[in-house]
């Protein structure tokens, strides 16, 4: 077959000099917008099986919680920020995981080529995968918190002293405020280490062998790269005179990890 009979006829009856003015004449293609990536991450975490079963798994474990609570009721009114406290507990352990699998799943599943043939800009695609991870956090967390009220609610009928809920507002600053940081530190892990396994391991292993041991060896300046206890100061709302201390764990825990991933997912190489 001759080259000529399978060109189109638009481009082959236009000399080969005007070729480029009808090139230049198209309409420049459009990139992903950064709304778009961040749909598209989204949708990859929920509509894997393992993204669905853990946020089952966490609701589940949400419920089981308050069942609990409403079983164990102290006499006295029932505080909201403890059903909160109890039902959140799935979500700070397992939703991170969440977040290392959205940033791992381009390396493990061996889908960088695609992804970044149809994005090239790695940083950016990372970038809408933090986002993605913390805006499934807070959905997770908002269907937790309604879980939380319906239980506080319940206890306080059940045990015939009434519900408080005093320091509603507080108590979900701080709990939207530490489930986002976790996330984000999940989501680091994944980004610099980028094996699902290995950084789930080395998300869950490194800072509580640094919580158990960094007071045996260091007292109280194990506080200073302590991130349980920075998330625990942040959910009460209270730092307790120990701004420094938390702000440096935040930033060894959390921003380093974040920078040092973004950079070595933009030079990994793509295979």
């Amino acid at each position: 077959m001759a080259v000529s009979e399978i060109t189109s006829p638009a481009v082959a009856a236009v000399p080969g000099k005007h070729r480029a003015a009808v090139g230049a004449s198209l309409p420049p293609a459009r990139g992903q917008s950064f709304l778009k990536l961040v749909t598209i991450e989204l949708r990859k975490s929920v509509n894997t099986r393992s993204g669905q079963v853990l946020i089952l798994a966490i609701l589940a474990l949400a419920l089981a919680a308050l069942t609990w609570e409403l079983t164990h009721m102290q006499d006295g009114k029932q505080a909201f920020d403890g059903y909160l406290g109890a039902a959140s507990t799935g979500v700070m352990i397992l939703l991170p995981v969440i977040g290392v699998m959205a940033m791992t799943s381009e390396w493990t599943q061996r889908t960088a080529l695609t992804t970044f043939t149809l994005s090239p800009r790695r940083v950016r695609v990372q970038l809408a995968k933090f986002v993605s991870a913390i805006v499934l956090s807070v959905v997770v967390l908002s269907a937790t918190v309604v879980l939380a009220v319906a239980g506080t609610a319940l206890g306080g009928s059940i045990s015939g002293d009434g519900a408080s809920y005093a320091g509603f507002g507080g108590a979900l600053a701080g709990a939207y405020l530490t489930t986002a940081l976790n996330v984000v530190m999940g989501a680091a892990f994944g980004a610099v280490i980028a094996q699902t396994a290995v950084a789930i391991l080395v998300f869950f292993v490194a800072p509580t062998a640094w919580a158990l041991a960094g007071p045996a060896l260091f007292k109280s300046n194990a506080d200073w790269l302590d991130v349980f206890g920075a998330f625990g100061r942040i959910a009460e709302r209270d730092l307790h005179g120990m701004v420094p201390e938390t702000l440096t764990a935040i930033g060894v825990w959390i921003v380093l990890p974040t920078i040092a991933g973004l950079w070595a997912s933009s030079r990994r190489e793509v295979k």
